[in-house]
């Protein structure tokens, strides 16, 4: 089966003349100027703007708050800048490039409660011995939850393989963890489950990395097939937005694919560029993609699960 990437996808990108199709005015999406490379910002902003709810619980209890209520307003009619923002989180040069993930954090980190909540899951590590005493347990929260690629020695890393992993239950050797109920090494296993489920459920492929062997940085190219849905336990998930990176880690540019509630259309949103994109998820549900670096899913979830201790 033929992958295709961002850039094949869009076949009408950057050809003169031909640039963008117009679009119906009534749908019609606008676009946010990069300074000079705050592509990474452009990106987290329309997947933001392009869920009504968010806006809706943006209020003036932060600076970052009310600098992106006063921007979504503007972009509902015209292509906007974006140096009210960028002050409100003290970004000082606009010509050095960042991570779209620490980016979306230091949003979440600086607006108000209500909208960073929708994206605050809780995780709960367990430890036990055979005999079912508790070893050790911890609890996170997290806004984003990361995905190794390091592991994957397919072709493909399945997004949906490697989402299922991080909840698969682990098997410790015999006599290789000590337990104080029990007083002596025993086997034990270790689980991690999600205590409370986010409304918005953020997911980072680490593409990025280091590679100790070799002493260097890297970013991994490989293809990622990802689902329109994910579940866990009763819990269902449903894709809107992706961020793309394109480029190796000394340059790059960031854009996003994000499906607008207001209209159910996807947008293909690269700074002051918007186009209308076809369904990426036909057939069997699922996307591939080479450049996909952040993935938000959508899930109706507020009920907070009992742990059995």
């Amino acid at each position: 089966m033929k992958r295709h990437s961002d850039e094949e996808r869009n076949p009408q990108k950057n050809k003169k003349g031909r640039e963008w199709k117009e679009q119906d005015p009534v749908n019609r999406r606008h676009g946010l100027k990069n300074q000079g490379a705050t592509c990474y910002l452009n990106s987290i902003l329309q997947f933001l703007f392009m869920r009504p709810e968010i806006y809706d619980l943006l209020n003036e209890s932060s600076e970052t708050s009310v600098e992106l209520r006063n921007l979504f307003e503007k972009l509902k009619d015209e292509e906007c800048g974006t140096e009210g923002i960028t002050t409100a989180l003290g970004i000082q040069d606009v010509h050095q490039q960042h991570d779209a993930a620490d980016c979306l954090e230091q949003i979440l980190l600086k607006v108000n409660q209500e909208v960073s909540k929708t994206c605050e899951g809780n995780l709960t590590y367990n430890t036990t011995c055979s005999e079912e005493h508790i070893i050790n347990k911890e609890e996170n929260n997290f806004w984003i939850l990361p995905l190794s690629l390091r592991d994957n020695h397919d072709e493909t890393y399945s997004v949906k393989r490697g989402f299922e992993n991080v909840f698969k239950t682990q098997s410790y050797n015999e006599d290789m963890v000590y337990c104080e109920t029990c007083k002596k090494k025993a086997k034990a296993t270790s689980q991690c489950k999600i205590t409370k489920f986010p409304s918005i459920l953020i997911l980072l492929l680490k593409r990025f990395g280091f590679d100790y062997n070799s002493m260097s940085h890297f970013k991994s190219d490989c293809f990622v097939d990802v689902p329109a849905e994910l579940k866990i336990t009763d819990k269902k998930y449903k894709v809107y937005g992706i961020v793309n990176h394109m480029g190796n880690l000394s340059g790059g540019h960031y854009t996003a694919t994000v499906l607008s509630k207001e209209d159910n259309t996807w947008y293909y949103c690269d700074d002051t560029r918007i186009t209308k994109e076809k369904q990426p998820f036909v057939g069997n549900g699922i996307y591939s993609s080479k450049t996909a670096y952040l993935l938000m899913y959508r899930g109706k979830i507020t009920k907070i699960l009992n742990i059995k201790n």
